[in-house]
C-alpha cells in the first residue's frame, strides 16, 4: 500500500482515502493511450471523457502479471467450456467474457448493429469464444466493447441522457462494475455502495470504495469546468 494518500469525495460529502501512487500510475496510463481510445470512441459517437471515467477505477488495480495469468486461464477454461468455467477479467479495462457475451447479444438485438455495420457471432461454441478472447485481449477492441456498452445503456435507459454528466457517469460506472443488465432503479440503489477494492485477494485489512465515486472524481479532474 502506498504511503501517499488521495482523498476522493462524493457529491454527498462522504470522503474516501485512496493510495495516491496507484492513482498516479493509472492517470499516466490513461494519458499515454488517450489518442487511440479517442479514435475508437469518436467512430462510435460516444463521449470520450465519460467512457474513460467509467473504466478508470479498473486501472487502479490492473496488474500486467495478474492479467497475464488471467489471460492464460481464460484461454484454457473459457474457450474450452464457456464463462461458467473461466470468467476471468482481462486487460486494462478488466472485462470478463460474460460481460462481452451480454454486450454482444444486446448489440445484435439492437438496430445499431446495422447503423455501424458491426456484427458479432454470439453462438455458444469454441470458435465464437476463441474470437471473443482475441477481441478482449486487444486494446482497441476493449474500447469498442466499452463504447457499445455505453450506447446500449443510453438507448435502454433514456433518462440517463437527461442527467448531468456526473450523475450519468456515476450510473454508467455502477452498471459497468455491478451488472450490465441491472435496471436503472437497481443501479441507483447500488451506486453509493462501497464494494470495490484494490487488493488481489481481499482480507481483514482491505479498504472498500464506491466505484462510481472514483469514476466521477476522475472525470472532474480531467474536466475541471464540469
Amino acid at each position: 500500500m502506498s504511503l501517499v494518500l488521495l482523498t476522493v469525495c462524493s457529491a454527498g460529502g462522504s470522503c474516501q482515502r485512496m493510495p495516491g501512487l496507484e492513482w498516479i500510475r493509472a492517470v499516466e496510463f490513461m494519458d499515454n493511450h488517450r489518442e487511440i481510445r479517442n479514435e475508437v470512441f469518436a467512430s462510435l459517437h460516444v463521449d470520450s471523457a465519460e467512457c474513460e471515467a467509467v473504466v478508470f477505477p479498473e486501472q487502479l488495480r490492473y496488474s500486467r502479471l495478474q492479467d497475464g495469468m488471467e489471460q492464460a486461464l481464460v484461454q484454457m477454461f473459457y474457450v474450452r467450456s464457456g464463462s461458467c468455467k473461466g470468467d476471468f477479467s482481462i486487460g486494462p479495462f478488466q472485462m470478463k467474457p460474460s460481460f462481452a457475451e451480454a454486450v454482444e447479444k444486446a448489440w445484435m438485438e439492437s438496430p445499431m448493429r446495422q447503423e455501424y455495420m458491426l456484427f458479432f457471432d454470439t453462438g455458444d461454441n469454441r470458435h465464437a469464444r476463441s474470437k471473443r478472447i482475441e477481441r478482449l485481449t486487444d486494446g482497441r477492441w476493449q474500447c469498442v466493447y466499452l463504447a457499445i456498452f455505453v450506447k446500449l445503456l443510453l438507448a435502454r435507459e433514456p433518462l440517463l441522457q437527461t442527467l448531468s454528466s456526473e450523475e450519468r457517469i456515476g450510473l454508467l460506472a455502477t452498471a459497468y462494475n455491478f451488472g450490465f443488465t441491472a435496471s436503472l432503479q437497481r443501479l441507483q440503489q447500488q451506486r453509493p455502495r462501497r464494494t470495490f477494492h484494490l487488493d488481489l485477494l481481499p482480507g481483514k485489512g482491505t479498504a472498500y470504495y464506491s466505484y462510481a465515486d472514483i469514476s466521477v472524481y476522475y472525470y472532474k479532474t480531467i474536466n475541471p469546468k464540469n
